[in-house]
């Protein structure tokens, strides 16, 4: 049994991670943000 050594080719996309239909994790990042900076305005105002 003998392997081919073919190169690995990967697109800009496939190695960034980001999903090749347009959605990345930016949205979840900017979410996960504004989650935290209005729980942290929150918590301030009963401290």
């Amino acid at each position: 049994m003998s392997r081919s050594k073919e190169p690995v080719i990967l697109s800009g996309d496939q190695a960034s991670g980001r999903d090749s239909h347009g959605s990345s994790l930016v949205p979840m990042l900017v979410a996960g943000l504004l989650l935290i900076a209005v729980g942290s305005v929150v918590v301030m105002t009963f401290v």
